[in-house]
């Protein structure tokens, strides 16, 4: 006789903010971490992480980081920390690198250092600019070089592209510095060859060497005494904000050190705006500037061009947006623009998007963080240490002060119906997170919330620290994925059941899959363990096929390489003998805590059915 399993064949995602014991038997309720929902709708084990780079213990923590895409298609991914600026080089001349470089020092140890870019018509290039929050702009081009050889006032370059070529000044400030001792040595010419002439002395210098052009700063700009701390390009414009005052510089747009204008305003001049709170954070959506100043409050900036007689004068219009209590920005790391949206975290603390903004007035920002409000009720979310990013349909946002990470996914199917689904919470000893090529396209990277180093997320079977080239430090991944209490259509009667089945993909080395039932709440009424060895081949079917990209779209698939289990992860199935014991609802957890662990869910249940007796103890 066939037994009748009742099974839950999907996860649906990750939910707290309902009754466990009153929710879809299919979400992840609290307790689960270090899993994800593929878009098969399959728990699994998250893969773990790895160190790009050689060990840095100094106990400083990574405050920021970014990938600038130049626009000259070289990458250059960087990270703050301490008072250390440095880039990730893969090769520089086609000299094979592959460590993090030091741009610059002597940075604030308290502040921020956030940048973004212009252009600049002079060299053809865009230029980094950046601020630290003093009244300082610092500006880097981006040029890196590796020397050849050196005369006694020449320096030969490695490769054959120019200085030029590599991003290296040929009007502005012709200084270069070399990133092993911090000499500076200033040319005159070259730059359109493989050799800088002109150099007064080349001491120090030697083959092998990196050199980066030396970074230009700009004192009391735009104002003597002011504090910048906020930056925003806008259409070429460079716009500043501070945390320690009410106003807003706008550059012009043909020179991010000009912030003069006049009256009436020429097209593209500089401009001044004040706002009525400090400055959180600056962003853009279409043709408006959003500025986010203190807790609550949210500005938007438009610009209109008006023909005055045979002149084009140009308005500055800003105007308060209608919001509620604490749905300002929380920091300018936590508004990332969305495709003609922006999605930021508010005060309050929740997960926020702003949608049209042509249209506004006032907004109602739509909350997408309700589904799991406690969690973040219950967040240590500190100002300074929190961060957003947009990476392949998840917004990731990392409380770096509770080392979690907390993904929202999007996908959207073959008919246009958009999905979301909240992952359970990943504990990840990271801040800030940004995407680096180091060698395998580009791919997410955190880095650490603790020690100046940076991980390669998602990737392996552990959570790991590469300390040399033959030794691997594995740590375990804890992972938990907890089901919502089911009742079984029947809540106010009780059940029983003989047999568990469970399906899935498991890796041998996976011996020891922890199967949990709690029998009514908290098992209340009894709490049984199994476990599911993943090397009995009596439970095994064929290897697991991986998930090809090309037969994917791109929107249903997230993280990529996440899809695809390990080579050696097989199908299986299981049913569970067990004594029969009568319940009114029933909760189920898998779980492991080691390392090399592989498994995900794809459909479990029992064989249940209406008890025979009555549960007379309740009964009053």
């Amino acid at each position: 006789m066939q037994t009748n399993f009742i099974l839950g064949e999907e996860t649906f995602g990750y939910q707290t903010s309902t009754d466990p014991s009153n929710s879809d038997r299919r979400l992840l309720i609290a307790g689960s971490k270090n899993v994800l929902i593929d878009y098969q709708r399959k728990v699994k084990i998250r893969p773990g992480y790895t160190r790009l780079g050689v060990a840095n213990t100094s106990i400083t923590e990574n405050r920021n980081a970014w990938t600038w895409d130049t626009s000259t298609g070289f990458k250059v991914p960087q990270k703050f920390y301490d008072d250390e600026l440095e880039a990730y080089l893969t090769s520089v001349d086609g000299i094979e690198i592959n460590a993090w470089t030091r741009i610059s020092n002597g940075w604030s140890t308290t502040k921020k250092l956030r940048a973004d870019t212009v252009f600049d018509a002079t060299e053809n290039i865009d230029l980094q600019i950046m601020v630290n929050g003093n009244d300082n702009l610092y500006e880097f081009n981006g040029a890196f070089a590796v020397v050849a050889s050196v005369t006694a006032v020449t320096i030969t370059k490695e490769g054959t592209q120019t200085f030029a070529e590599n991003r290296f000044y040929t009007t502005r400030d012709k200084t270069v510095v070399c990133v092993r001792t911090g000499s500076e040595y200033t040319y005159t010419g070259g730059e359109g060859s493989t050799t800088l002439t002109g150099i007064a002395d080349t001491t120090g210098l030697q083959a092998g060497d990196i050199l980066v052009q030396k970074i230009v700063t700009t004192a009391t700009s735009p104002a003597s005494g002011r504090n910048n701390d906020t930056i925003h390009c806008f259409e070429n414009q460079i716009i500043l904000g501070s945390e320690t005052d009410e106003l807003i510089y706008g550059s012009k747009n043909n020179d991010y050190n000009d912030f003069a204008f006049s009256s009436p305003r020429a097209a593209g001049e500089g401009f001044k705006l004040t706002l009525t709170d400090d400055t959180r954070a600056i962003n853009s959506l279409g043709s408006l500037l959003l500025i986010f100043a203190g807790r609550s409050t949210i500005f938007k900036v438009e610009f209109e061009q008006l023909a005055v007689g045979s002149s084009i004068v140009e308005t500055v219009r800003i105007k308060k947006i209608d919001t509620g209590i604490d749905q300002g920005a929380l920091n300018h790391e936590c508004v990332i623009p969305i495709g003609n949206s922006l999605a930021y975290l508010s005060n309050e603390v929740a997960l926020r998007i702003i949608s049209n903004p042509e249209d506004l007035t006032g907004i109602d920002p739509r909350t997408f963080s309700n589904p799991i409000k406690p969690d973040f009720d219950a967040e240590d979310w500190d100002v300074g240490n929190t961060y957003m990013t947009w990476y392949k349909n998840i917004i990731f946002i990392t409380a770096a002060a509770g080392s979690r990470t907390y993904m929202l996914n999007f996908i959207e199917d073959a008919d246009g119906k958009l999905l979301r689904f909240w992952n359970p919470p990943q504990v990840l000893p990271i801040g800030p997170m940004s995407v680096i090529d180091s060698g395998n396209g580009p791919v997410l990277h955190g880095h650490s919330n603790a020690v100046p180093e940076t991980y390669l997320l998602f990737d392996g079977q552990s959570d790991g620290q590469y300390l040399d080239m033959n030794v691997e430090d594995k740590l375990p991944i804890d992972a938990r994925a907890v089901f919502a209490y089911n009742s079984f259509g029947k809540r106010g009667h009780q059940k029983n059941f003989d047999e568990y089945y469970v399906e899935g993909e498991i890796t041998p080395s996976t011996t020891d899959l922890g199967f949990s039932l709690n029998y009514d709440f908290e098992g209340s009424t009894q709490i049984l363990d199994r476990t599911i060895d993943g090397s009995d081949e009596d439970i095994l079917e064929g290897v697991v096929g991986f998930n090809s990209l090309a037969q994917q779209s791109l929107g249903s698939n997230p993280l990529g390489s996440l899809l695809n289990p390990p080579s050696t992860a097989r199908k299986f199935r299981t049913v569970l003998e067990l004594a029969k014991e009568d319940f009114h609802q029933l909760g189920v957890t898998f779980s492991t805590n080691d390392v090399d662990r592989y498994w995900a869910i794809i459909a479990h249940g029992p064989n249940a059915m209406l008890s025979p007796r009555k549960n007379t103890t309740i009964r009053k």
